[in-house]
Protein backbone atom coordinates (compact mmCIF):
# COMPACT_ATOMS: atom_id res chain seq x y z
CA UNK A 1 0.00 0.00 0.00
CA UNK A 2 1.33 3.37 -0.97
CA UNK A 3 2.21 5.43 2.42
CA UNK A 4 -0.71 8.17 2.79
CA UNK A 5 1.74 11.42 2.47
CA UNK A 6 3.32 9.69 -1.09
CA UNK A 7 -0.39 9.10 -2.11
CA UNK A 8 -1.54 12.47 -1.25
CA UNK A 9 1.60 14.28 -2.99
CA UNK A 10 0.94 12.09 -6.05
CA UNK A 11 -2.52 13.28 -6.06
CA UNK A 12 -1.37 16.38 -5.32
CA UNK A 13 0.93 17.18 -7.91
CA UNK A 14 -1.03 15.53 -11.04
CA UNK A 15 -4.48 17.20 -10.04
CA UNK A 16 -2.82 20.51 -10.12
CA UNK A 17 0.57 20.12 -12.07
CA UNK A 18 -1.19 21.12 -15.39
CA UNK A 19 -4.26 22.89 -13.74
CA UNK A 20 -5.12 25.50 -16.79
CA UNK A 21 -4.62 28.59 -15.63
CA UNK A 22 -8.29 30.01 -15.97
CA UNK A 23 -9.61 27.18 -13.79
CA UNK A 24 -6.97 27.61 -11.10
CA UNK A 25 -7.38 31.45 -11.03
CA UNK A 26 -10.84 31.35 -11.38
CA UNK A 27 -12.11 29.74 -8.36
CA UNK A 28 -15.49 30.78 -8.67
CA UNK A 29 -16.12 28.00 -11.50
CA UNK A 30 -14.14 25.36 -9.93
CA UNK A 31 -17.55 23.81 -7.85
CA UNK A 32 -17.17 23.04 -4.20
CA UNK A 33 -17.64 18.97 -3.58
CA UNK A 34 -17.55 17.36 -0.41
CA UNK A 35 -15.90 14.15 -0.18
CA UNK A 36 -18.16 11.95 1.48
CA UNK A 37 -20.52 13.22 -2.14
CA UNK A 38 -17.82 12.19 -4.59
CA UNK A 39 -19.48 8.65 -6.31
CA UNK A 40 -17.41 5.48 -7.24
CA UNK A 41 -18.22 6.62 -11.10
CA UNK A 42 -16.69 9.61 -9.87
CA UNK A 43 -13.36 8.44 -8.45
CA UNK A 44 -12.97 6.42 -12.24
CA UNK A 45 -13.44 9.20 -13.98
CA UNK A 46 -10.78 11.07 -11.79
CA UNK A 47 -8.59 8.53 -12.07
CA UNK A 48 -8.89 8.02 -15.81
CA UNK A 49 -8.29 12.15 -16.22
CA UNK A 50 -4.81 11.58 -13.70
CA UNK A 51 -3.96 9.41 -16.04
CA UNK A 52 -4.86 11.63 -19.21
CA UNK A 53 -2.45 14.61 -17.80
CA UNK A 54 0.27 12.08 -16.89
CA UNK A 55 1.12 11.74 -20.62
CA UNK A 56 0.63 15.29 -21.36
CA UNK A 57 2.97 15.61 -18.25
CA UNK A 58 5.63 13.00 -19.82
CA UNK A 59 4.96 14.42 -23.19
CA UNK A 60 6.00 18.33 -22.12
CA UNK A 61 8.58 18.19 -19.52
CA UNK A 62 11.06 17.10 -21.72
CA UNK A 63 10.22 19.88 -23.60
CA UNK A 64 9.85 22.59 -20.67
CA UNK A 65 13.10 21.33 -19.12
CA UNK A 66 14.74 21.86 -22.18
CA UNK A 67 13.75 25.51 -23.48
CA UNK A 68 16.28 27.51 -23.83
CA UNK A 69 14.42 30.80 -22.61
CA UNK A 70 11.64 31.89 -20.12
CA UNK A 71 9.46 33.03 -22.81
CA UNK A 72 9.99 29.43 -24.82
CA UNK A 73 9.75 27.64 -20.94
CA UNK A 74 6.13 29.88 -20.36
CA UNK A 75 5.03 29.20 -24.10
CA UNK A 76 5.29 25.64 -23.50
CA UNK A 77 3.66 25.49 -19.87
CA UNK A 78 0.70 27.44 -21.87
CA UNK A 79 0.36 24.99 -24.49
CA UNK A 80 0.47 21.84 -21.85
CA UNK A 81 -1.74 23.46 -20.19
CA UNK A 82 -4.35 23.52 -22.88
CA UNK A 83 -3.44 19.81 -23.69
CA UNK A 84 -3.84 18.54 -19.95
CA UNK A 85 -7.82 20.28 -20.55
CA UNK A 86 -8.03 19.19 -23.84
CA UNK A 87 -7.01 15.65 -22.25
CA UNK A 88 -9.33 16.11 -19.28
CA UNK A 89 -12.53 16.90 -21.69
CA UNK A 90 -12.06 13.72 -23.10
CA UNK A 91 -12.64 11.74 -20.43
CA UNK A 92 -15.90 10.44 -19.55
CA UNK A 93 -17.76 11.67 -16.73
CA UNK A 94 -15.56 14.49 -15.68
CA UNK A 95 -14.93 18.27 -16.86
CA UNK A 96 -11.61 20.22 -15.57
CA UNK A 97 -13.79 21.76 -13.22
CA UNK A 98 -14.94 18.61 -11.54
CA UNK A 99 -11.37 17.47 -12.08
CA UNK A 100 -10.18 20.35 -9.91
CA UNK A 101 -13.29 20.32 -7.55
CA UNK A 102 -12.37 16.25 -6.54
CA UNK A 103 -8.77 16.99 -6.12
CA UNK A 104 -8.85 19.47 -3.78
CA UNK A 105 -11.23 17.65 -1.76
CA UNK A 106 -8.97 14.75 -1.74
CA UNK A 107 -6.19 16.97 -0.48
CA UNK A 108 -8.88 17.33 2.73
CA UNK A 109 -9.95 13.92 3.25
CA UNK A 110 -7.82 10.96 3.72
CA UNK A 111 -10.84 8.54 2.95
CA UNK A 112 -11.35 10.37 -0.70
CA UNK A 113 -7.27 10.07 -0.98
CA UNK A 114 -7.60 5.87 0.07
CA UNK A 115 -10.28 5.49 -2.98
CA UNK A 116 -8.90 7.26 -5.52
CA UNK A 117 -5.50 5.46 -4.53
CA UNK A 118 -7.44 2.06 -4.09
CA UNK A 119 -8.70 2.64 -7.52
CA UNK A 120 -5.37 3.82 -9.36
CA UNK A 121 -3.61 0.66 -7.87
CA UNK A 122 -6.49 -1.51 -9.08
CA UNK A 123 -6.66 0.10 -12.35
CA UNK A 124 -2.46 -0.81 -12.60
CA UNK A 125 -3.07 -4.44 -11.37
CA UNK A 126 -5.63 -4.84 -14.31
CA UNK A 127 -3.33 -3.41 -16.84
CA UNK A 128 -0.33 -5.70 -15.87
CA UNK A 129 -2.65 -8.63 -16.20
CA UNK A 130 -3.55 -7.54 -20.06
CA UNK A 131 -0.24 -6.20 -21.27
CA UNK A 132 -0.68 -7.77 -24.88
CA UNK A 133 2.51 -9.76 -26.45
CA UNK A 134 4.86 -7.76 -28.21
CA UNK A 135 5.44 -8.60 -31.95
CA UNK A 136 9.31 -8.53 -32.74
CA UNK A 137 9.73 -5.06 -34.85
CA UNK A 138 10.68 -4.76 -38.09
CA UNK A 139 14.60 -4.64 -38.40
CA UNK A 140 15.41 -1.20 -38.31
CA UNK A 141 12.46 0.03 -36.59
CA UNK A 142 12.34 0.89 -33.50
CA UNK A 143 9.28 -0.34 -31.24
CA UNK A 144 7.44 1.44 -28.27
CA UNK A 145 7.40 -0.18 -25.12
CA UNK A 146 3.26 -0.73 -24.17
CA UNK A 147 4.24 0.00 -20.27
CA UNK A 148 4.67 3.57 -21.32
CA UNK A 149 1.11 4.21 -22.74
CA UNK A 150 -1.67 3.91 -20.11
CA UNK A 151 -5.11 3.18 -20.99
CA UNK A 152 -7.72 4.59 -19.15
CA UNK A 153 -10.38 2.48 -17.59
CA UNK A 154 -13.71 1.77 -19.07
CA UNK A 155 -15.28 1.01 -16.21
Amino acid sequence: MIPRTLAILMLTATSVAFAPPVLAQDATEVPAVAPEDVSAGQVVSFVNAMIAIERVRREYMPQIEAAETEEARNALVEEADAAAMAAVDKVTGISPAEYLAIGQAAQGSEELTQRITTRFAELRKKQKGRQPMQQPAPEGATQEDPAQEEKPAED
